[in-house]
């Protein structure tokens, strides 16, 4: 038999393998601070567009005691989108990162 195939009927059989690796305990932790790091991210960048949006448009129709002044209304703006941008590039790094740490454990 040649070396080759000599070690692949080792392989099939089970022999020489290498033990089974223990779980990573640092990959695991960093990968669950990257997931509730991107959790955060995500809830305080709604809560802050969702807080502009109401400061420019209200709640409720214009006629349910607001003023009548949609001229003087403005919008949120360039500023809330690159915001809104900038937080989803973040959360979809950290959910990269965190997928990656919770593979590293099978």
């Amino acid at each position: 038999m040649h070396a080759d195939s000599a070690a692949v009927a080792a392989a099939l059989a089970g022999e020489g393998q290498a033990p089974l690796a223990t779980p990573r305990k640092k990959s695991y932790f960093m990968a669950n601070v990257a997931t509730v790091l991107a959790l955060a991210i995500g809830a305080a960048a709604t809560w802050i567009t969702a807080m502009a949006l109401v400061e420019a448009y209200g709640v409720g129709p214009d006629n349910f005691g607001q003023a009548v002044q949609a001229a003087r209304r403005e919008a949120p703006g360039v500023g809330l989108y690159l915001l809104d941008a900038g937080a989803l590039l973040v959360v979809a790094v950290l959910a990269w990162l965190a997928s990656r740490g919770y593979r590293s454990e099978r």
